[in-house]
């Protein structure tokens, strides 16, 4: 599908107008570690595989959603790495699963999405690769340039990653509103060969860090929630300044 640049002032005005801060931002960015796979991971959307007890849990924020007068639709992620990839898994509390985008590079951020904005140069994240991924395992990715404290600039959607896998699974029935779920997960694998092109070295190496956000947004008027906060008062998760350190392990 080719990619319209069109598309950039939507994708970074989404959820603009519809959440407003609620809490303070921290003063430092978090920081974690994305420990070596202990073995082979096997992409299939389960979270019960033992190589991801080897991984930190992250569990997301709500700096625009009051979840002391709503339940909070709470996401973890975990990550580990090998020479080979990068892998991410997201559990997510989801009372009613839906995805209807099923086109690559389609508009997943309108439905329930996750996300990882991801640069290998821990000297400047004012360019970064981007990730968005709905219910179904549909992706939109793209390369992202002139970010910032004031937010992304030039998005070029035209960038293509290559051999991208991800698996998920519902602990309950998508596009069914007529009963109530629980969650879904997604697990996915990132080929390093897609990091190259920003500096930093490719595979990463014990000690070595990058500059990332891990996000997840509901729609255009759901809850937002991220890992490390952006500092801005109304929804928005491009401004790459903020990005979380994750320092790679030995094990």
């Amino acid at each position: 599908m080719r990619k319209l640049q069109t598309l950039l002032p939507v994708l970074l005005l989404a959820g603009a107008s519809y959440a407003q801060r609620v809490q303070e931002q921290p003063a430092e960015v978090p920081e974690t570690v994305i420990a070596r796979a202990p073995g082979p991971i096997v992409v299939d959307g389960h979270a019960d595989d033992a190589a991801w007890a080897a991984a930190t849990p992250i569990s997301f924020i709500f700096p625009w959603n009051d979840i002391t007068t709503e339940p909070a639709q709470s996401t973890v992620a975990r990550m580990l790495y090998d020479d080979s990839a990068l892998y991410l898994l997201y559990e997510c509390v989801d009372p009613y699963l839906h995805a209807e985008v099923y086109e690559q590079d389609g508009p997943v951020w309108e439905e329930d999405a996750v996300e990882i904005f991801v640069t290998p140069n821990a000297q400047d994240s004012s360019a970064y690769f981007g990730y968005e991924m709905n219910a179904n395992g549909t992706f939109l990715d793209y390369m992202a340039f002139n970010a910032g404290v004031g937010g992304t600039k030039n998005i070029h959607f035209e960038w293509e990653s290559e051999g991208v896998e991800i698996k998920t699974t519902w602990d309950g029935t998508l596009n069914d509103h007529t009963d109530q779920d629980r969650s879904w997960v997604l697990e996915m694998a990132i080929p390093m060969e897609n990091f190259r092109h920003l500096g930093g070295q490719i595979p990463p190496q014990p000690g070595d860090m990058w500059r990332l956000n891990l996000n997840r947004t509901k729609g255009h008027e759901g809850q937002f929630s991220m890992w490390s906060d952006t500092g801005t008062e109304k929804a928005s998760f491009h401004h790459s300044a903020y990005f979380g350190k994750a320092w790679f392990s030995r094990k």
